[in-house]
């Protein structure tokens, strides 16, 4: 008998998602419900279906399965093609084929657990990027972070994804100004927000329902350092009211991705491609900032720094990624610019940290390199400066090390 209940049961759950010819009147889903409109187009659409009993049932959590067969329908429908018998498998599948589940907790769940808002929009933000949509700035998108009274509750690696869309639209938060990351998403808000992603990659040079499988052979990617990413206008390197530094990096790391050869603004790594966004960085924290002792971050790179460290690791880890591989190193005839240096003087006990910012220092010439580091008295300082031959004496050699992420 429990097979049997197990077979009726998963009938009725396909039977959800199957494809009615057109939009019908659901017993349900009345003339003023709010999300009616986009409900009848996503069934006209074939993007979802109603129940056998003639409801849509509208505040039914959505699983990630379920969601990923809508997308699939609604964005890779020739795809589908090769999945003879369907379902939320084959939604997964095609989701896995571009990425669309990646940063999301689907790994560590199951395909039928309920899909967060937070997910969801992850979600949403990769489809936009592998379809090739139009995507606003780190500067646009951070504008609307205070409008959420509970940014700092979504997890970091899908903040960026949530504010993206947030700003263009995509979605929106609670009535409490809040935005419920781990609230589950239902089938209205599902109908709703797939219409939005469809109009918007319709009209912002994507691709939407146009995605087929290649014919013959699938080409193979080319390495990813060949495919130049995104330039935006790189992370707002600042503290923003109410932030302390980890806070502060959470925000950055969420907003940006390591891609080898290349700066988080999308540039290749350059010298003068780094002294840009150095400049940039001078320009939100300029020296007199406060940066002392109590500051921490915890970085993936670096460890768990503080003071003068945290603020190397976190011009570091904004300038190049937070995964972007580092080499700690003594040939100083090799120091480049965003190179973190921390140095120490045995004979004394005099240790800092600092970043390069120049090899050569405009009122002292070539022997000189210019810095910038934090906790100088408790605060931000870009009027750094000394001797590449300090390097080179014995107390500091011994105990100096540079930390390079190119």
């Amino acid at each position: 008998m429990k097979k049997i209940a197990s077979f009726f049961l998963a009938l009725v759950l396909c039977v959800g998602l199957a494809i009615p010819a057109s939009a019908v009147g659901f017993s349900d889903v009345p003339e003023d419900y709010w999300a009616k409109e986009a409900i009848n187009r996503a069934v006209s659409d074939g993007v979802v279906g109603g129940y056998p009993d003639g409801r849509f049932r509208p505040a039914s959590a959505v699983s990630y399965g379920a969601f990923s067969l809508m997308l699939a329908r609604a964005f890779y429908s020739g795809e589908l093609v090769a999945y003879p018998n369907g379902g939320t498998g084959a939604g997964e599948a095609i989701m896995n084929r571009h990425n669309i589940l990646n940063d999301t907790s689907r790994a560590s769940r199951s395909g039928g657990a309920e899909l967060p808002r937070e997910d969801m929009a992850q979600c949403m933000y990769n489809l936009l990027v592998d379809l090739g949509t139009a995507i606003p700035s780190d500067t646009e998108y951070l504008k609307a972070m205070g409008s959420m009274s509970d940014f700092y509750s979504i997890s970091p690696n899908c903040r960026r994804a949530v504010m993206v869309c947030y700003t263009l639209g995509l979605l929106g938060g609670l009535s409490d100004g809040s935005f419920g990351p781990q609230k589950s998403m239902n089938r209205a808000q599902a109908a709703v927000v797939i219409g939005r992603l469809r109009d918007y990659v319709q009209s912002n040079g994507g691709a939407a329902g146009v995605v087929e499988i290649p014919s013959g052979p699938e080409p193979k990617a080319p390495p990813q350092a060949e495919v130049a990413p995104m330039v935006t206008d790189g992370p707002l390197f600042k503290m923003l009211d109410g932030e302390n530094a980890q806070q502060m990096m959470d925000r950055i790391n969420a907003s940006t991705t390591y891609q080898e050869g290349y700066l988080t603004n999308g540039k290749p790594i350059t010298e003068e491609n780094i002294k840009e966004m150095l400049a940039k960085f001078e320009e939100t924290m300029s020296t007199g900032t406060k940066w002392d002792e109590s500051y921490t971050y915890a970085s993936r790179a670096f460890g768990s720094v503080h003071a003068c460290s945290a603020f190397g690791a976190a011009i570091s880890d904004s300038l190049f990624g937070k995964g972007a591989p580092v080499t700690r190193h003594q040939n100083f005839g090799q120091l480049k610019v965003g190179d973190v240096v921390w140095m120490k003087n045995t004979a004394s006990g005099y240790y800092h940290a600092f970043v390069i910012t120049s090899l050569t220092n405009p009122y002292y010439g070539s022997g000189y390199y210019s810095s910038c580091d934090g906790n100088v008295s408790g605060k931000v300082s870009w009027e750094g400066y000394g001797r590449f031959a300090k390097f080179d004496e014995p107390e500091v050699y011994s105990e100096t090390y540079i930390y390079s992420r190119y």
